[in-house]
């Protein structure tokens, strides 16, 4: 099986802060938990949330798998209910207020590391020319619709609990017949795998159906071709990738950098 490299771990409301370190965290470096501004995070969390209702098939969380898991991973946030409801309602049309679409700009930062910056915005003009702005001025190149997704395949990652004393080969071997492609053993007692990006609602539910306990899912870019840096080189990149990640409108930064 292909394996992917692990750096660093920038996480927001997602699987890969397991273990501190993934290999593919460093692959979409959402913002953390650990986010100073919990305001911030639930201003992410609230702009997903109604995108989801509105994109995902209505406000109903049995029949809209994407907000199912935008709510859950609120509510791991510790995101207040009322929050939530806010959230839903708002993408449902039930409050006024600013309508959000979710746009992906791609481009080249320093040493020619390919990113892919995913934002959810109310002013697609502003944040066109807020991002253009922060790579032109950081050293990146924005790039056009199409110019590195060539660089990254879309995948889903599933985790789950390993049970106790299950032998870790015969899991695997178990999961491969779901439709798991790779895997990644966190030191919690949680296994990460990847899966093909379209099937990983239904591989999540059929693992779910055969007993296994499954904490979370999500979709990411995995690159499949890297940029090696030397440490100067690494952390010149790291400058600039928080920048881009630190801008309000980001959800999630996907990049090619590996450190060497």
């Amino acid at each position: 099986m292909d394996k992917f490299s692990c750096e660093i771990c920038h996480l927001k409301f997602d699987i890969c802060n397991v273990s501190g370190h993934s290999k593919w965290a460093t692959i979409r470096h959402d913002k953390g938990v650990n986010d100073a501004k919990r305001g911030k995070l639930f201003s992410r969390l609230a702009k997903a949330i109604s995108i989801a209702v509105r994109e995902g098939g209505g406000d109903n969380p049995d029949f809209n798998p994407k907000l199912r898991l935008m709510v859950e991973k609120a509510k791991e946030a510790n995101m207040p209910k009322e929050n939530i409801k806010r959230a839903v309602d708002k993408g449902a049309g039930r409050i006024a207020g600013a309508m959000y679409e979710e746009v992906t700009y791609e481009g080249f930062g320093p040493n020619k590391v390919a990113f892919m910056v995913e934002c959810v915005t109310d002013n697609r003009n502003r944040t066109n020319s807020e991002i253009k702005s922060l790579f032109d001025k950081n050293g990146g190149v924005l790039g056009s619709m199409g110019s590195t997704n060539y660089f990254f395949d879309r995948k889903g990652v599933i985790e789950i609990d390993i049970p106790q004393g299950k032998d870790m080969e015969e899991l695997q071997l178990e999961l491969i017949d779901f439709g798991a492609e790779d895997f990644q053993e966190g030191e919690d007692g949680r296994l990460q795998m990847l899966v093909p990006a379209p099937d990983t609602h239904t591989i999540a539910e059929s693992i779910k159906n055969a007993g296994y306990e499954v904490t979370d899912t999500d979709v990411i870019m995995v690159p499949n071709t890297y940029i090696e840096l030397s440490d100067k080189e690494y952390e010149r990149f790291m400058q600039f990738y928080t920048l881009i990640d630190d801008y309000d409108d980001v959800q999630k930064v996907y990049h090619n950098a590996k450190a060497v």
